[in-house]
């Protein structure tokens, strides 16, 4: 293995800086509106290859022969670009305020999906070249993984000490009224490159000091061992309580599964914290000892439990990303169950098939999450299909059915579900679905879609049995308003809900603004929203013309019914700018004669 010397130093310092640099004109790009900020599948992949290759390869210098350091940065820079770019390809849009916006940077599950299978393949790559072998022995795997693991949280903490300096000594200066520092480190175009470059400098230290690193591990893992007792223990009482309690309880929190595997993740890091690398000279006290092979027995039955709840719910209700994702972490975590649990049944003194066990299931990973972040095993396409085929066989009714999750948790694909159920005109409930599905297409955030699918789209006919007209006395809401669309209205909450429930409202007809036609007033009743609408001459269609102030005010709703009201002007004088009115709505006032 090549040393690690001062050449090293200087151009892992340079890869720094060129990292800060590029970031810094990703940033500015983004800021600017400009290309690449405006295209998602260059910004994606610029973004991602500027995060980690740069620190993929401060990390392997003087660790990698040049040919395989390079080739491992094609590697890494293809496996970032793909990745990113396809996360955009999956879901482009994003909702911002209720507004469609481009997508250019890829989502946090791909951010950290990468970090991890970068880490575990820099790793295995690490190790691989200091034995000279495809796969190293589990002591160097150790070594290395927990090496890069210390690096990362001490480089982390020394660049956050480094800005708390920096922010104390602008507070500083600023106290004798010299504000250039302060200033200065609330610069993008200082922060970025000194975070990058102080990130790298941090990585060059850990790595010639090795011994330090080796030592905080050390220190760190002992610590941690001692806690494998008291979670052991833990793990194995609620295993036997399982006996007498049996599995309801346990499936009546609704999250079940997400807390076994939690507790599963635990039981495998402080079992790894107790085994270290498996040499005689960290061999574990005998106490932690026979507690691993207590808590792999331990480990082994939280999976199965966790695996049978997962099955359970997709049996019920079918598969969701989370769903997805959930067994996907029950894979994993079987992975380690089975080996540890065998480990565990060996007579010898020592675990030591913890070791393939680990190795292996460090390929399981990355291919797990590889697969879950590609068309392979794309969760949002496996669970919109999945939800597709439920509502074909009549197994969800549509009353029931998620279109919201079609809408904005499913990406393209839910999108692409939602129009081709919006353009259904076959099959059961063909209407109702293609309604429910337009509704949602049309909607602007997933609130309406939660509103509308509690209430089934309003026919023609129950709204006129909805709206009584109060005045004049024996008129009728014109056919043309009726009839008119005021499901697909947006926003829906302006509007009375008896236009688009089964609630109910009262009307007034009556020509506010002198052209001869009557405008129609409806109020909720008793109390709520009141609206104005206007007929179009055009094509006959009504127009919303806003809210109609203090409709609730004491008082007011049964002067209306007693068809006591009168055509007024204004009594403040409005304001016209750019074409708009300009309107002050005063509050409530008392009544004639009040206190």
């Amino acid at each position: 293995m090549a040393g690690v010397g001062t050449t090293t130093q200087w151009i892992r310092l340079a890869i720094g800086l060129l990292q800060g640099v590029a970031l810094l004109m990703l940033y500015q790009a983004s800021e600017q509106k400009a290309w690449p900020a405006t295209d998602g599948f260059a910004f994606a992949p610029l973004a991602t290859v500027a995060t980690f290759v740069p620190l993929i390869v401060i990390s392997a210098l003087g660790h990698l022969r040049l040919q395989t350091l390079l080739a491992w940065t094609v590697i890494a820079t293809l496996l970032c670009a793909g990745l990113a770019a396809y996360d955009i390809f999956r879901d482009p849009i994003s909702v911002v305020a209720a507004a469609p916006v481009p997508r250019v940077v890829p989502s946090w599950i791909m951010w950290w999906s990468l970090a991890v299978v970068l880490f575990i393949v820099h790793t295995l790559t690490i190790s691989g070249e200091g034995d000279r072998k495809l796969i190293a022995s589990y002591p160097t795997h150790f070594d290395i993984a927990w090496k890069h693991s210390v690096q990362f949280v001490l480089a982390v903490c020394f660049v956050s000490l480094l800005w708390g300096l920096l922010f104390l000594g602008g507070e500083l200066f600023r106290l004798i009224k010299i504000e250039y520092l302060a200033d200065l480190i609330k610069r993008k175009t200082f922060a970025i490159p000194v975070t990058a470059l102080a990130l790298s400098y941090a990585i060059h230290v850990t790595d010639v000091r090795a011994s330090i690193v080796r030592g905080a591990r050390t220190l760190a893992l002992i610590l941690l061992s001692w806690l494998l007792p008291l979670m052991a223990l833990l793990g194995a009482a609620f295993v036997v309580a399982l006996l007498f309690t049996g599995l309801d309880p346990l499936w009546s929190t609704r999250r079940a599964t997400s807390i076994l595997l939690i507790a599963a993740a635990a039981l495998i890091f402080l079992v790894n914290a107790a085994y270290q690398d498996g040499r005689s000279e960290t061999q574990a006290a005998a106490i932690l000892r026979y507690t691993s092979r207590l808590a792999a027995i331990v480990l082994a039955s939280l999976v199965g439990v966790a695996a049978y709840g997962l099955m359970l719910r997709i049996a019920q209700y079918g598969w969701t990303p989370e769903r997805i994702t959930a067994l996907a972490c029950v894979v994993v975590a079987a992975y380690y169950g089975v080996g540890y649990f065998l480990a565990a049944l060996r007579l010898s003194t020592s675990m030591a098939w913890i070791e393939p066990t680990n190795i292996f299931t460090s390929f399981a990973i990355v291919g797990v999450l590889f697969v879950l972040r590609t068309p392979i095993a794309d969760p949002a396409r496996i669970s919109v299909a999945d939800q597709l085929s439920r509502l074909e066989a009549g197994m969800v009714t549509p009353e029931h059915f998620d279109f919201g999750f079609l809408r904005y948790q499913a990406g393209r694909y839910g999108r692409q579900a939602l129009e081709q159920l919006a353009a259904q005109t076959q099959g059961p409930q063909a209407s109702v679905i293609a309604a429910r599905a337009s509704q949602a297409l049309r909607a602007k955030g997933p609130w309406e879609v939660a509103r509308a699918a509690l209430q089934p789209p309003t026919t023609p006919a129950q709204r006129a049995l909805h709206i009584t007209v109060i005045s004049p006395s024996g008129a009728t809401l014109p056919e043309s308003f009726v009839k008119q669309d005021w499901n697909a209205f947006q926003p829906r909450w302006k509007l009375p809900n008896c236009l688009i429930s089964d609630l109910q409202c009262e009307a007034i007809l009556t020509d506010l603004d002198g052209d001869g036609q009557p405008e129609i007033l409806l109020f909720n009743s008793p109390t709520g929203t009141a609206a104005a609408f206007k007929k179009r001459a055009a094509d006959e269609s009504w127009n919303y013309l806003g809210n109609v102030a203090n409709a609730n005010c004491p008082g007011v709703r049964d002067a209306l019914r007693a068809d006591h009201f009168e055509i007024v002007e204004p009594t403040l004088k409005e304001i016209t700018a750019k074409g708009q009115r300009l309107r002050i709505s005063t509050d409530c006032v008392p009544a004639p004669g009040a206190k």
